[in-house]
C-alpha cells in the first residue's frame, strides 16, 4: 500500500504511541484469526477491501501496547479502531472490552455490526 510521506509519518507516530513494539504490523495486509467465525472474518475482509480502495492504511490482528487486539487499526481514518461485532452486541463490547483500551483510545472506535448487510457508510 503506497501512502504519502506525511501520512506514513502519522501512521508511524500512532504506532509508536499505541502499538506493541514486539509485534510489527503488516500495513495493508489482512491477517485473520481462526478464533473468529467465518462471518466475522469475511466482514473484516470487506471492510479492509474498502479501506484499501480508499487508500487508508490499515492493519488487522495487531497488538496494542497494553495487549488489546483490535480487529482493524486504521490510524489515519476518522476513528483509528474498527471492531467487528458478530457474536457480541455493542452493549457486550462496551461492558466487557471497552475498558481494556487505553484512556486516550476510549471511544475512538467504530463498532460494526456484522449481522447487518455491509454498507460503506457504516465505517465512515
Amino acid at each position: 500500500m503506497k501512502v504519502s510521506r506525511k501520512e506514513q509519518e502519522r501512521v508511524n507516530e500512532w504506532w509508536r504511541k499505541h502499538g506493541d513494539k514486539m509485534y510489527k504490523p503488516l500495513w495493508g495486509a489482512i491477517r485473520l484469526s481462526s478464533a473468529n467465525t467465518k462471518e466475522h472474518n469475511l466482514r473484516v475482509c470487506e471492510i479492509c477491501c474498502l479501506l484499501l480502495e480508499m487508500g487508508v492504511p490499515f492493519a488487522t490482528e495487531v497488538r496494542l501496547s497494553n495487549g488489546v487486539r483490535p480487529d482493524i487499526v486504521a490510524p489515519t481514518h476518522v476513528r483509528p479502531i474498527i471492531e467487528v461485532l458478530w457474536s457480541e452486541s455493542e452493549a457486550d463490547f462496551k461492558q466487557k472490552k471497552a475498558d481494556k483500551y487505553p484512556l486516550e483510545l476510549q471511544g475512538k472506535w467504530i463498532l460494526h455490526d456484522a449481522k447487518k448487510p455491509f454498507e460503506e457508510l457504516s465505517i465512515l
